[in-house]
């Protein structure tokens, strides 16, 4: 019932606002488009990502370890070569060559391994 009501609510408006522009349209053919807008929002995982990026490159690569929730328990992650901020995604790359993408609101902790959760 809210969405119908919200429905003739913006419709009412849009009626009303080209009402109001006084602009003719020549019949047959079609109003100006509206020149594309991009509007980017940060995110709060964006905001993690980011900030954890930056403190793995304040700490040691050597004892680096990351624990991220998984379905059913803390998993560890180790042997990480470096960890870039992509969006909401921590892009892990380990030792070994490959990567993994974690997201950035599933990180418990990162630590330098002096400490767990």
């Amino acid at each position: 019932m809210k969405t119908i009501s919200l429905l003739v609510v913006f419709s009412s408006l849009a009626l009303a606002t080209l009402a109001r522009s006084g602009e003719q349209v020549p019949a047959g053919s079609a109003p100006p488009a509206a020149p594309a807008t991009t509007i980017n929002v940060p995110t709060t995982a964006a905001d993690l990502a980011t900030g954890y990026a930056a403190a793995v490159q304040q700490m040691s690569l050597k004892g680096l370890v990351i624990y991220v929730r998984g379905e059913k328990d803390i998993v560890v992650l180790k042997g990480i070569r470096a960890v870039n901020a992509v969006g909401g995604v921590l892009l892990v790359t380990f030792s070994g060559g490959d990567k993994a993408a974690l997201n950035a609101e599933k990180v418990v902790m990162i630590t330098d391994g002096a400490h767990a959760p």
